[in-house]
């Protein structure tokens, strides 16, 4: 009998970055979509739930590595045309650009560039400074769906936050996303969103028919947001971390000296007086003269009358 049961799917996926989607945060990604479409594409699909969330209407398109989870996506997706296989090797819909893409890739898995002999062998990452690290896929992810983005299109991807301020060749590539002006939005989603992890994560919107050169951070949890010119980007050397544009807020507490030297007296006041009654307490148990105590106490407070 087949061990391969839902359990077992869930530790597999989560071993390898893969975390299922909420229906809440499906939707919540859908709503960055401002643009009518009849179609929409999901390169790492899982069992299709970010397509379920479009109407029947909306013919979709997803690819999957998971044959299971592909089989799943494809009993409960209407109008949905589905592919199993590796995105990153084997992509499908080469003839294809989609005005709209949605997806939640796997954060952080190791992949294998396609370079022969040092040369780009993929149209995806001809034109790019550098190749995501074979470490981590996340910007590899990126990459194909921005070569599958229409010019008057929009993507909705949820990544990992590592990938708005590691350096190293993700740092060209990112910066390379940046010159060409790819990046409409970075919302900050707080962590316990999804279903087997706390962790936090960016909805990262993108767009190639901008009409500025400005990107707007958001923070989801606090509700605030702010837009940041290419000129703040690039003096933040291309660094996108929301907290580098959305500062807390410091509240600044002013005490009364007067107030705090009153509290600190009355803490006093009450730890010596239960020092006295636990005193008291032990005399009585013991017999010892409890008086004594009071009489030592009483000259040290005496002694402090002559200043």
């Amino acid at each position: 009998m087949s061990s391969y049961n839902i359990k077992s799917i869930k530790e597999e996926f989560k071993a390898k970055g893969i975390f299922y989607t909420t229906n809440e945060l499906a939707l919540l990604m859908k709503s960055f979509i401002d643009i009518n479409t009849d179609e929409v594409y999901d390169p790492t699909c899982g069992d299709g739930s970010l397509l379920s969330v479009f109407d029947e209407t909306v013919k979709k398109y997803g690819q999957e590595i998971n044959d299971h989870q592909l089989k799943v996506a494809e009993n409960r997706l209407i109008n949905f045309t589905g592919y199993c296989g590796d995105t990153l090797k084997d992509p499908a819909f080469n003839d294809k650009k989609f005005k709209c893409i949605i997806a939640n890739p796997p954060f952080s898995i190791t992949w294998e560039p396609p370079v022969l002999n040092g040369i780009f062998t993929d149209d995806r990452f001809r034109l790019i400074p550098a190749l995501p690290p074979k470490s981590k896929a996340d910007y590899a992810f990126i990459l194909h769906i921005l070569h599958y983005l229409a010019n008057d299109g929009v993507a909705v991807v949820l990544n990992f936050p590592g990938i708005l301020y590691r350096g190293n060749s993700e740092g060209e590539i990112r910066r390379w996303i940046i010159e060409q002006n790819y990046i409409d939005k970075i919302i900050r989603i707080p962590g316990k969103t999804f279903v087997d992890t706390t962790i936090e994560t960016a909805l990262i919107i993108f767009k190639k028919n901008k009409t500025t050169t400005d990107v707007t951070f958001v923070d989801y949890e606090k509700d605030k947001s702010y837009v940041a010119s290419f000129e703040e980007i690039k003096n933040n050397n291309f660094i996108l971390s929301i907290n580098s544009f959305i500062k807390e807020e410091v509240i600044e507490v002013k005490h009364d000296p007067k107030e705090l030297q009153i509290n600190s007296r009355e803490s006093m006041i009450k730890k010596i007086k239960a020092d006295i009654e636990i005193d008291k307490m032990v005399c009585e148990l013991e017999g010892y003269n409890f008086t004594e105590y009071l009489d030592s106490l009483q000259m040290v407070v005496s002694s402090y009358y002559n200043y």
